[in-house]
């Protein structure tokens, strides 16, 4: 499936759903477990029994495990077919794409690993003022990865403001697995399990504050943490429907033109491989974001380009959609 987190006007202000793509517009995933448990309920027992089995949420969703994502999918596929407009109390359960606001499917991460898992990135940064940059030894026990700032959420269409203190913003195509239940210390077979979809992940970064914040030996801070650098969405694909996530195209697009393309497959690490790294002596809790870094070529800093207000970046993975934003 492909699930969204999506805004709809009300007369109290806007409402935050859960929706999935489908019949060539949306499916709200609540009002489709309510109209679909109608059958055997009740209208109030189905609407009880509905936002307890599918929250409005998308990480109260992701984390109940068991069939709750099943049940969505079987429910949305009987509103499709049935063509129900709304539940026996009134809710809507479909709607057209331009008729909300897509946002990042999970607007309050606890946690956004950014690792580095492409060595090539990391050779041409440090010939581009990113000298101090090393990458781990292949084959070793360790990986790298800063931790990003989770109250930074940026969506997809959305303007990107330039934050006051810096003048050179980036874009990087990445692609992020996203954690369903979870665990602790988990085996690389556990990880892929624990892994609920991918999403695609646009890493903000200002170079110019990067490269200074870098050289004290932490890691980025004010380089990439201003509001809305840490962008989602707009789907959120569940594992099962992506398949192998290390066979996927991605590129990078400025104003409508491809500037670079590449593979998950020139990953060194998969994402197992990183789920189950990060979770050492670590619980990863429904909705921790897992970031593959930067493809060679997937950022203006790779392509020796800059980037100006105005400008529209798409970034795409194959399976897992595009993601536009433009420059403040």
């Amino acid at each position: 499936m492909k699930l969204c987190t999506f805004t709809v006007p009300t007369s109290l202000g806007p409402q935050t759903r859960i929706g999935v793509a489908a019949a060539g517009g949306i499916v709200d995933a609540t009002s489709a477990v309510i109209a679909h448990l109608e059958r055997t309920y009740s209208p109030e027992g189905a609407a009880r029994i509905g936002h307890a089995r599918a929250p409005t949420d998308m990480i109260a969703l992701i984390g109940i495990g068991g069939d709750t994502l099943d049940l969505v999918g079987e429910s949305v596929e009987a509103v499709s077919a049935s063509g129900q407009a709304q539940t026996a109390m009134g809710e809507m359960t479909f709607y057209q794409v331009g008729d909300v606001e897509l946002r990042a499917p999970i607007l309050t991460p606890p946690g956004i690993s950014c690792f580095i898992t492409w060595p090539a990135h990391i050779e041409d940064s440090r010939e581009k003022g990113f000298a101090m940059l090393n990458f781990p030894e292949i084959g070793g026990d360790l990986r790298a990865y800063y931790k990003g700032h989770t109250g930074s959420i940026g969506h997809p269409g959305q303007t990107i403001p330039m934050p006051p203190y810096a003048k050179d913003m980036d874009i990087e195509c990445e692609m992020a697995a996203v954690i369903g239940v979870g665990g602790k210390d988990l085996s690389r077979e556990q990880a892929e399990q624990a892994i609920v979809g991918y999403t695609i992940f646009n890493d903000v970064s200002y170079r110019e504050i990067q490269a200074r914040e870098m050289a004290f030996g932490l890691g980025p801070t004010k380089g990439k943490d201003a509001d809305f650098s840490n962008v989602m969405g707009p789907w959120l694909v569940t594992a099962d429907e992506v398949g192998d996530p290390q066979k996927l195209r991605m590129s990078f697009d400025v104003n409508g033109e491809e500037k670079s393309s590449y593979n998950t497959s020139g990953m060194v690490w998969g994402f197992d491989d990183l789920a189950s790294y990060l979770s050492r002596g670590q619980t990863l809790r429904p909705g921790h974001v897992i970031t593959s870094g930067n493809y060679p070529g997937g950022s203006a800093l790779d392509l020796g380009i800059k980037l100006g207000s105005g400008d529209k970046v798409t970034l795409k993975i194959e399976k897992l959609g595009e993601q536009s934003n433009t420059i403040g």
